[in-house]
């Protein structure tokens, strides 16, 4: 499994910066996402950790809050139908809490979760709340609860 073929020309960044690497589904219904992180495809910021006794190479926080705006991103394209093509852009507003439950290691990879647990639309800018758990090998590595916005400009008929 991998993303969807046209996921690069919805991004708001380039794939190297996405940290995710397959979609297995996306549930609008229910407002959840399910994606997998290949964590030994993370990139230089591991590749640049220092490893000593009791500090192995791991899963860098900066990665998992990039993550989590990749799977805004998936959700608001694959879910909610916003689209950068349409003039849609979307950018976090609030990350409400967060919580390494343990460390994650490199090797095995990540399972992604994304719960919409609730939408607005205020002036025109739709807001979505997340909770995202992300699990390896059925135990939780990393939580957190988010606010996301997106806006819509004008684009070119052109």
């Amino acid at each position: 499994m991998s993303l969807p073929r046209d996921f690069a020309d919805e991004s708001l960044y380039t794939s190297d910066a996405w940290f995710v690497h397959a979609l297995c589904s996306v549930d609008p219904d229910a407002g959840t996402l399910h994606a997998q992180m290949d964590t030994e495809r993370i990139g230089w910021l591991v590749d640049h950790q220092v490893v000593l006794p009791g500090h192995p190479a791991h899963l860098p926080a900066a990665v998992a809050v990039q993550a989590t705006g990749t799977l805004g991103q998936l959700y608001a394209v694959y879910g909610l139908g916003l689209r950068r093509a349409e003039g849609w852009t979307g950018f976090g507003t609030h990350i409400h809490q967060a919580r390494f439950r343990r460390m994650g290691e490199i090797g095995p990879a990540l399972d992604l979760h994304l719960t919409c647990t609730r939408q607005r639309t205020l002036m025109g800018t739709r807001f979505c709340d997340f909770d995202f758990l992300f699990t390896q090998d059925g135990q939780p590595v990393y939580e957190s609860s988010q606010t996301a916005a997106w806006r819509r400009a004008e684009v070119d008929a052109a």
